[in-house]
């Protein structure tokens, strides 16, 4: 399926920004993938330049989580890339209050009105993931009235994210942390012995 030379075809289209529209430029992971039709909001389909495979709508942390988790036809120094890059976005920020790092703040224990920072909704993405995955979860109970009414109760706040974002970016995100995590180890580790 991947070309017989050692470069993927680059679409000339990936480049600077949107045809016809105004705004931020393309996400540097469009390089490595082949845009094709436009949904009616928009959005391209996605087809990697290593492996063709092919996604009908090219989210940029979903391409990301492609290349540093599942394509096996990627250069290793850019699947390395791309599982440092989802580890830095899952690396907890550092508090901006003053104070000690161990102060507990009232706020943090009632309900209020205010938006979650975004640090504190990160936190509770993550660990709705890995209670999904580690307990073999299905994802669609996500979307059940009862575990919604759960979370609200817990955190009035807390935006529960839909299945497809549960699914797509917060899971691909966390694998790219995990497995960077895993290749630092094994890199870090002087014998290593492996067997199957």
């Amino acid at each position: 399926m991947s070309t017989s030379s050692s470069h993927p075809r680059i679409s000339s289209n990936t480049e600077g920004k949107c045809k016809g529209k105004g705004g931020r430029p393309q996400n540097e992971i469009w390089t490595y993938f082949t845009q094709g039709d436009r949904d009616l909001e928009g959005h391209a389909s996605a087809t990697c330049n290593y492996c063709q495979h092919k996604y009908t709508r090219g989210n940029v942390v979903i391409l990301q989580g492609h290349i540093a988790n599942h394509c096996m036809e990627a250069p290793i120094s850019l699947v390395r890339k791309y599982q440092e890059s989802l580890e830095e976005s899952n690396t907890p920020r550092g508090k901006k209050r003053k104070g000690t790092r161990d102060q507990v703040y009232l706020d943090e224990y009632h309900d209020s009105n205010k938006p979650l920072p975004q640090g504190r909704v990160d936190r509770i993405d993550r660990a709705l993931i890995k209670f999904f995955v580690c307990c073999g979860v299905s994802f669609r109970v996500v979307e059940s009235p009862f575990f919604i009414d759960m979370l609200k109760e817990l955190n009035s706040a807390y935006n529960l994210p839909s299945r497809d974002v549960l699914t797509n970016r917060i899971l691909e995100r966390e694998l790219g942390y995990v497995n960077s995590r895993v290749s630092k180890e094994i890199e870090s580790v002087g014998n290593l012995t492996m067997g199957t």
